[in-house]
Order: C-alpha cells, then sequence, then structure tokens
C-alpha cells in the first residue's frame, strides 16, 4: 500500500471515528465502506483492520463519554455478557463467507439502522426519580451541556436488550464493526434511554466487543497492519472529536444528520455487493 493510500485510509478512519463516537456506532460502521468502496482495501482485509481500530475509537471516545456522565458503566457490562459471544460466533463466520455477502449484509444493517434512529429521533426517555422501583440497579443520571438539564433515566425492558446484544455481537464479529450500530438504536429504542447516554454507553460497550472480534481476526491473518496501523492514529484523532461534539450539538439534529450518511452508505455497500 502506497504512501497517498495509507493517508487516506488514516484521514478516513478519523472522519469516521468522528462521525462514529456522535451516536455511540463505533465508526467501523462508516469505516467499512469508505475502505472498500473508496480506498481499494480487500474486504476482508478492511474488517479486520475496523475490528482493531474500533477498539481505539471506544478508549478514546469512552474518555470523554465518561467525563460527560453518558457512560452507564453497569448497563454496558451487563449487556456485554451476551454481545461477546455473538462476537466470537460471527468473527469465525465471517473468515469463512464471501465479501460480497458481507458487503450486502452490511448495507442492509446501515439502512436499518438509519430508518430506526430517524423514526425515533426524539428523545423519549421516561424521566424518573429516586422512588422509582430499580430492580436491576441501573437507574443513573447527567447534566446535559447542551440545555444544562439534569437528566434521570432508567433502562427498560433489560433481558429484551441483553438478547439484541446477541444479535449485535453476531454483527460485530461478522462485519468487524463493533455492534454499536445495533446497540446504539436498542438502548435509545427498545430501552428508552436518552440518546446521548444510549451513545455514551454504546461507545463503551464496542470496545469491550471488539477486542474479541479483533482476537479471531488476528489469528486467522486478517489483520493487515500497513491497513490496521494507519486507521487506529486516525481514529485517535477523530473519536475525541466527536464525543466532544455529542455534548454540544442538538440531539435530534444529530439523527437527522447520521440519517442521510448511513442511507446513502447502506445503498452504495449493497450497490456494491451486488455488481461483485
Amino acid at each position: 500500500m502506497g504512501t497517498e493510500q495509507t493517508l487516506m485510509v488514516g484521514l478516513a478512519a478519523a472522519v469516521a471515528a468522528t462521525l462514529g463516537s456522535m451516536l455511540g456506532l463505533g465508526g467501523g460502521v462508516f469505516m467499512v465502506p469508505l475502505f472498500t468502496l473508496y480506498l481499494g482495501v480487500e474486504p476482508a482485509l478492511a474488517v479486520g483492520a475496523t475490528a482493531v481500530a474500533v477498539v481505539a475509537n471506544s478508549v478514546v471516545g469512552s474518555r470523554k463519554h465518561l467525563g460527560n456522565g453518558f457512560v452507564n458503566v453497569r448497563l454496558a457490562l451487563l449487556l456485554e455478557i451476551t454481545a461477546i459471544i455473538g462476537a466470537v460466533t460471527g468473527a469465525v463466520i465471517a473468515t469463512r463467507i464471501r465479501a460480497d455477502y458481507l458487503k450486502i449484509l452490511l448495507g442492509i444493517v446501515l439502512i436499518y439502522a438509519a430508518v430506526s434512529m430517524f423514526m425515533n429521533r426524539r428523545d423519549q426517555h421516561r424521566q424518573v426519580d429516586d422512588s422509582t422501583p430499580d430492580p436491576w440497579d441501573l437507574m443513573a443520571r447527567y447534566t446535559d451541556p447542551a440545555s444544562n438539564q439534569i437528566i434521570t433515566y432508567m433502562p427498560e425492558k433489560v433481558p429484551l436488550g441483553m438478547a439484541v446484544g446477541t444479535f449485535a455481537g453476531l454483527l460485530s464479529g461478522l462485519l468487524g464493526i463493533g455492534g454499536g450500530i445495533v446497540k446504539g438504536p436498542t438502548m435509545d429504542v427498545v430501552m428508552k434511554m436518552p440518546l446521548k447516554a444510549s451513545a455514551g454507553t454504546a461507545t463503551m460497550m464496542v470496545g469491550i466487543t471488539g477486542v474479541a472480534t479483533a482476537l479471531v481476526f488476528y489469528r486467522s491473518g486478517n489483520i493487515d497492519l500497513q491497513v490496521a496501523v494507519p486507521a487506529v492514529l486516525g481514529v485517535f484523532l477523530g473519536s475525541s472529536l466527536g464525543a466532544h461534539l455529542t455534548s454540544r450539538i442538538n440531539a435530534s439534529k444529530l439523527v437527522v444528520l447520521f440519517f442521510a450518511i448511513l442511507t446513502f452508505l447502506g445503498i452504495s455497500m449493497i450497490w456494491s455487493g451486488i455488481g461483485a
């Protein structure tokens, strides 16, 4: 891989990480399409490099989200129990499946995430107080810098969230995207969490899932350092910026932006997969 392509991989990773951190999608959901469609990276190597970069994105982005109080650590660890199982399974399958099938699958997932987020774009979480029953001990609060309001919430339908987490982990393993594309919308739509809390929590979770995924890709020989290293460096630049922007931008505007980007990338991936 030449110097120009290396720089472009780093730049694409920085842009992807910025976007991914803003809604807790992990960045991988943007990196795989950008690497394969526009930079000529082989799909298997793109997925492997992305799996590594997602971990770096999570580490950097989580630090900012933790400082803002957006991360529900107890919930993240609980949901990761099932997500890791799915991630290892998906990564093993990914080493044995055709690249064009992966592109089509990722395209479908991108469009699903775009539509689900747009349809539920208003922050409709249920405001709670300390007297609300909390059987899972998951109630949390944070101060939203954009509105200067104290937001108190409690995740709902936790068992369903864990079940969906298995599917999120499976996608993480198959596509190297960290599973944030499912985890974020699940916490937002199913568990009725505020958008910024679901984004912060998902950012932490994708790193945990990504470690399991990256190990499987490493053992299968699908991690090329010429792609992975500039991707990780780009992620370090972009993820902190994305986490900072999350605290400053109105949540509904974020969702509209992501709807447009995810829909475009999803259609592009499906078209490329069918063409292959």
